[in-house]
């Protein structure tokens, strides 16, 4: 494995909107070599978003060919090389008007990544004893998985020139079982709630935004601002924002 030991840390658009491709300094000498894989304040000053990652993963691949993907999940990523070589692939699955649009890149361990939620993502390694590693901010569940989008890794309208064909490739019976582009429902935005949603202010805030899926009300039989069930029993890793239009009245 060769590695660019001369890389400064760099910020480069793709283009898919919030996807940013990322040179990292790898410093090497006789014994082997470092990089600083993730470093919040060097990152945020290159204009990442501070996404408060809580989970860190490793995807170990012992041959040259393994292919996974395309999966989209519901929350972002910050992904890189520990050892060896991908061909990396990402698909804008969200909704609006960059829906398909696609990015390849080659990445050694002196490249990263950020993929935002919605955005689909697949790799294919090129050398044996490859570990793919990534940051999400949100913690693993078996029900997420009910919230990917996936799209199958040979759709013909994404034509991902794979450096090892599909058919050579080790794929999972899922990963070849995923939809084409055309029949992929499109991973909607978090939404905002709005919550105290039968008073004054949230009956306003009804009319206002009549007929827009965006956004969720909820009333106090939806959700009781005073009872700590109705605070556990709600996903708030769904929203991305929330409006308290409650009010205490009997004063």
């Amino acid at each position: 494995m060769s590695i660019e030991f001369s890389k400064k840390l760099t910020a480069h658009e793709t283009p898919i909107p919030g996807v940013v491709l990322y040179d990292l300094p790898v410093h090497g000498d006789n014994r082997g070599w470092f990089k600083e894989n993730w470093q919040r304040e060097k990152m945020v000053a290159l204009g990442l978003p501070d996404f408060r990652p809580v989970q860190n993963n490793i995807s170990f691949n012992e041959s040259a060919g393994t292919t996974r993907g395309i999966h989209a999940e519901p929350w972002d990523k910050f992904i890189s090389v520990a050892t060896g070589r991908i061909f990396g692939a990402w698909v804008d699955l969200r909704e609006g008007p960059t829906f398909g649009a696609v990015f390849t890149a080659e990445m050694d361990p002196s490249q990263a990544i950020f993929i935002p939620r919605g955005v689909g993502n697949a790799f294919q390694t090129l050398e044996d004893n490859t570990a793919y590693t990534y940051l999400v901010n949100d913690h693993w569940s078996a029900d997420a998985q009910g919230q990917y989008t996936f799209l199958n890794l040979a759709d013909e309208t994404a034509a991902i020139s794979w450096p090892v064909p599909l058919g050579q490739a080790e794929l999972s019976d899922k990963d070849k079982a995923h939809p084409r582009l055309a029949d992929v429902t499109p991973m909607p935005p978090k939404k905002v709630l709005v919550v105290g949603a039968n008073g004054q202010l949230g009956k306003a805030l009804r009319r206002q935004y009549d007929g827009d899926p965006s956004v969720e009300f909820a009333g106090r039989g939806e959700f009781d601002l005073g009872s700590e069930d109705a605070f556990a029993g709600r996903n708030w890793k769904n929203y991305s924002t929330i409006i308290n239009a409650a009010a205490y009245t009997a004063v």
